[in-house]
């Protein structure tokens, strides 16, 4: 039988009784529950759990938006939970946690270096709980967590500059985040992961699914079974694109030279996976 433990935060969206399109701020409100849930998740999987989320509005209230909110962290093996004194360890490890991740953006943090920081800083609250021993616990997946704090930080960005984000939980920690967030740069922390990098060039035939008519972000196409989204890096090809001198619908395929890099870790796990097309050699009519 799974074992469960609660753990219960609460995030408040500050702003003006007057602002304009409130539709944007439960729109950025939902998405920062699910950010959080994102983290959550990368936090729980050091201690081997999965996690769900069951979101609850408490109240809204003149200049604030407030959720009362909890994690059902589910055990997934039976007898870990019984190892422990006090199970609800659990979910302080995941309240401490959270509040370090989102205390490391509050300070503007962003560097590869600060990571590793904030790795170290999570493995001693995770000793603190006595996690350490009665779980097989694992250092955080630190891609994994850039990315959930890009985000975050991605999410927070939208607000207005008089308005602001506070999170809370049962630890009584309390962490406030503005517009002004740091955002870490993923290719630095590919760098600083990378232990060997592959690169291939070869030829591929992929069906427009969806065309950039702008011609400066990426195209959908249908690659077997699989949609992918591809960036064009041949210009001379998207300036006739453009000014109509080669013509696609969707459905039809275009025939591309495609360059591929992988880039693996120490113990041979891929951490990134990028494809770009650098020569259309041909379009295949539907």
């Amino acid at each position: 039988m799974k074992k469960t433990v609660i753990s219960e935060f609460e995030i408040k969206l500050e702003f003006d009784k007057n602002t304009e399109n409130p539709s944007r701020l439960f729109r950025s409100f939902a998405e920062i529950i699910e950010d959080i849930r994102s983290l959550d998740t990368v936090l729980a999987k050091c201690i081997n759990t999965s996690v769900s989320t069951k979101m609850f509005l408490n109240d809204i209230e003149k200049g604030s938006l407030i959720a009362k909110l909890w994690d059902e962290l589910i055990i997934n093996e039976e007898d870990k939970l019984d190892d422990l004194e006090d199970p609800k360890k659990v979910s302080v490890f995941i309240d401490k946690s959270r509040s370090k991740a989102l205390e490391f953006l509050q300070n503007g943090k962003s560097s590869v270096e600060d990571l590793d920081k904030l790795s170290s800083d999570i493995e001693v609250i995770a000793k603190e709980e006595e996690l350490d021993t009665t779980f097989n616990y694992g250092s955080p997946d630190i891609l994994e967590l850039a990315k959930s704090l890009n985000n975050i930080s991605e999410t927070t960005n939208k607000l207005s500059e008089n308005e602001k984000l506070i999170f809370s939980n049962n630890q009584n920690s309390s962490e406030e985040l503005t517009n002004n967030i740091a955002k870490i740069n993923i290719e630095d922390v590919e760098k600083a992961l990378t232990a060997e990098e592959i690169n291939n060039d070869s030829i591929a035939f992929y069906k427009i699914k969806k065309p950039d008519f702008l011609g400066d972000s990426q195209w959908e196409f249908k690659h077997g079974n699989k949609s992918i989204k591809i960036k064009i890096l041949d210009e001379d090809w998207l300036e006739k694109f453009k000014n109509g001198q080669e013509i696609v619908v969707p459905g039809d395929s275009l025939k591309v030279k495609i360059k591929q890099n992988f880039k693996y870790n120490r113990n041979g796990y891929l951490i990134s996976e990028k494809t770009e097309i650098i020569k259309i050699l041909g379009i295949i009519k539907n």
